[in-house]
């Protein structure tokens, strides 16, 4: 062989082993290797040799064979001891991911601690709803020379916020709720931006028990500051009523596609014996009956009839707004009333069309013009509803309060109580879920022009009141 070349023939091996720098040399040499390398090095003896016998390469070729074969090898060497080392980290892998679970596990454990709360919290929900309101108030006082009364535009808010808790698997529920208010009038929770940005007054708005045994499916009792009960639209009685007393209902199994109800309650409206100036008791004693009808998928059909007995109305204190002359109060009032409401569906948008109908059958004020308005009339349809973003409705009213019709001090503040008629037109829509946008537009006038214009109402003559509404719900 020509000097240089770095092989060498090997008298006991039958194939050419390089000597070069590689330090590679014949199987067995090298203790550690393994199998795999030693293999891998006979191979390329074998190819090398070959390489060499069958043609007679150059110094400088063999040279770069060589180094190509050095770098395969050294990258095998790389890939034996990774695959080698594997099993060792895929052990410290698992021991890692073990370490992690511990870790998580105690975190979980530590929050779930945390979260933990008192028994008397279970069960027990928030809730509230905040209204920002522009009102106009514009009135055509006619021949009425009253300085007062002039046109109102005034930047309103209501805010109310109240909580429910049950108990004995929802069989016992005791809620409350406040909310702003100018005063301490039933009808409404609206507080005026104005004072000198003097601190506002919340009242005490529910506040009440109730109690629905399973024993007796359907019957429950409340007792307290309650929700109005009655099925009663919102003109008849103002939405921001809500009655003191007792009230009994059950509501009976379905009857095919009918189901019945009744109710009664006992309501106090002033407890006088301990005043100053004793008097009888104003109570209230209402009953109420009626069905709901589901007529088929889309369709519900919804009577009640109501009787509600106002006894010694006129010691209540109450203010007359409408009924009588306006100031003189009906003595007491027996009212009976019908409510029928059909729901259903045009294509997918709801529909509600409405008729309501009430009169009062006792004593009314002796003054000509007054005493034979008794009756009172409510009639609409509304179209759409406001559940989720997107969603709108649209509503239009017309309603007729005759003077001796309903306690005016009860009904619709914003229509101007009793001894009213008129138009109201309603749209909102959802900016989204929990926000609402609305306007209102009330047109209404007095049936009978009253003779004094003094303290017993703030609507004497055709008025029009604009609302513009942004209601957030939480």
């Amino acid at each position: 062989m020509p000097a240089g070349t770095g092989f060498a023939r090997q008298k006991t091996d039958p194939v050419w082993v390089c000597t070069h720098r590689s330090g590679i040399s014949r199987p067995g040499m090298k203790k550690e290797s393994t199998m795999t390398k030693r293999v891998l090095m006979i191979a390329l003896g074998i190819t090398v040799a070959n390489a060499v016998t069958a043609s007679a390469a150059t110094p400088e070729e063999l040279e770069a064979t060589i180094g190509k074969l050095e770098q395969r090898i050294e990258q095998q060497d790389k890939r034996i001891a990774e695959l080698e080392a594997a099993p060792d980290r895929l052990k410290d892998q698992q021991s890692h991911r073990e370490a992690i679970r511990e870790v998580l596990k105690g975190m979980n454990e530590d929050a779930q601690k945390r979260s933990e709360m008192p028994g008397w919290l279970e069960n027990l929900k928030f809730y509230g709803d905040l209204r920002l309101r522009y009102q106009g108030d514009f009135s055509d006082w006619g021949s009425t020379s009253d300085s007062e009364r002039k046109d109102r535009n005034r930047a309103r808010f209501r805010l109310r916020v109240g909580a429910e808790k049950t108990w004995l698997e929802d069989q016992l529920e005791v809620g409350f709720r406040i909310a702003t208010g100018e005063s301490s009038d039933p009808t409404s929770t609206n507080q005026s931006m104005t004072g000198n940005f003097s601190k506002k007054d919340v009242w005490l708005d529910l506040a009440y028990a109730r109690y629905a045994p399973k024993a007796v499916k359907g019957f429950s009792i409340t007792g307290g500051k309650m929700k109005n009960p009655w099925l009663m639209n919102e003109i008849f009685m103002d939405s921001d009523i809500n009655p003191e007393g007792f009230w009994a209902e059950y509501k009976a199994p379905p009857i095919g596609p009918v189901e019945p109800f009744v109710g009664a309650g006992h309501f106090v409206l002033m407890e006088r014996a301990g005043t100053s100036s004793p008097a009888h008791d104003t109570i209230m004693y209402g009953y109420q009956a009626g069905l709901a009808w589901k007529a088929a998928k889309d369709v519900k059909y919804t009577f009640a009839t109501y009787y509600q007995d106002y006894d010694h109305f006129d010691d209540s204190g109450a203010l007359a707004r409408g009924n009588d002359s306006p100031l003189t109060r009906v003595p007491d009032f027996g009212v009976i009333g019908l409510t029928n409401k059909l729901d259903f569906k045009a294509g997918k948008l709801p529909m509600s069309v409405f008729f309501d109908w009430a009169r009062n059958c006792r004593e009314a004020d002796s003054t000509s013009k007054y005493e034979d308005d008794k009756n009172a009339y409510f009639a609409g349809i509304k179209i759409g509803e406001n559940k989720k973003k997107g969603d709108w409705s649209a509503k239009y009213i017309y309603a007729i309060l005759g003077a001796n019709s309903l306690p005016g001090t009860f009904t619709d503040a914003d229509f101007g109580f009793a001894n009213r008629r008129g138009h109201v037109l309603r749209g909102e829509y959802n900016i989204l879920d929990n926000l609402t946008a609305g306007v209102t537009l009330f047109l209404t006038e007095p049936i009978f022009s009253p003779t004094t214009t003094s303290g017993s109402s703030a609507f004497e003559d055709k008025t029009t009141t604009v609302q513009v509404d942004l209601v957030w719900k939480f």
